[in-house]
């Protein structure tokens, strides 16, 4: 019989493709995750350390240390970045005229278990003009 095309029996194909690809899906779904907590954790470091060079530059010398540490670690929590172990140096520039406070910042990534992978230490830092205003020296 011309013209008659033969049965072909592929039942259940698509189930297979399914099966197959969900895992493949599911890890590419994970890694875009990751790596969006990744950008938005660095965003956030950036984010404590201008907020720690501000807060630095509005007080007296012997008091920057603290007040950049206190400023960086509250904009930290307020963002919801649990740090390991937070690294927060502030130093002067050879003028005294600039402060300059730079944050390291290892991520908590224990919810990342599935993808065998952790968060990249981050580091970021900012420097600001000290306010010639600010209270004594």
């Amino acid at each position: 019989m011309k013209g008659v095309r033969p049965v072909v029996q592929d039942h259940g194909s698509v189930a297979v493709e399914i099966v197959l690809l969900t895992p493949v899906l599911v890890i590419f779904t994970l890694f875009a995750v990751f790596g969006g907590r990744a950008t938005e954790a660095m965003s956030d470091v950036r984010h404590a350390a201008d907020q720690g060079a501000r807060a630095a530059s509005m007080v007296s010398r012997n008091r920057m240390d603290a007040v950049a540490r206190e400023a960086v670690l509250t904009d930290l929590r307020n963002r919801n970045v649990t740090c390991v172990v937070p690294g927060i140096e502030t130093s002067l520039d050879a003028s005294r005229r600039y402060v300059t406070v730079a944050v390291t910042c290892r991520p908590d990534d224990r919810d990342l278990g599935l993808l065998d992978v952790s968060m990249p230490e981050l580091r970021a830092s900012s420097t600001e003009v000290i306010d010639t205003y600010r209270g004594g020296d």
